[in-house]
């Protein structure tokens, strides 16, 4: 699935064919995580069954870029792939919308680990 997305970024920044230092400070640079992440955050919104039908990996990806870049809507959808305002703003959105559910869980999980971890000092 990280192909997926990584193929579904194409239209949004220029991915470099190695998997290096450039990748990930591009990458991080549009959406603010990593594909693994993109995939991780797919599972767990499963957006065939939560939201209407024809949500595909690079809506996902355009709701990380709202949430990372936070540029006007006319920018944005001319940056994820010269889609119209209006579609940009209703599919990131709702991503966006979904993602900040997770809060709970997620700050969660990070606060378990961090809270149990055995100190390394």
């Amino acid at each position: 699935m990280e192909n997926d997305f990584i193929k579904a970024a194409e239209d949004i920044i220029t991915v470099p064919r190695t998997r290096g230092s450039t990748f990930v400070r591009r990458w991080m640079g549009a959406f603010g995580a990593l594909p693994v992440v993109c995939c991780w955050l797919w599972e767990r919104l499963d957006p065939e069954n939560t939201m209407p039908s024809g949500a595909v990996f690079k809506h996902l990806l355009w709701g990380l870029f709202f949430l990372k870049v936070y540029e006007t809507e006319e920018n944005s959808a001319r940056a994820v792939g010269k889609v119209d305002e209006k579609t940009y703003r209703v599919w990131s959105w709702r991503f966006a919308d979904a993602i900040s559910y997770l809060e709970c869980d997620v700050v969660r999980l990070w606060c378990d680990e961090l809270l149990f971890r055995p100190c390394t000092s």
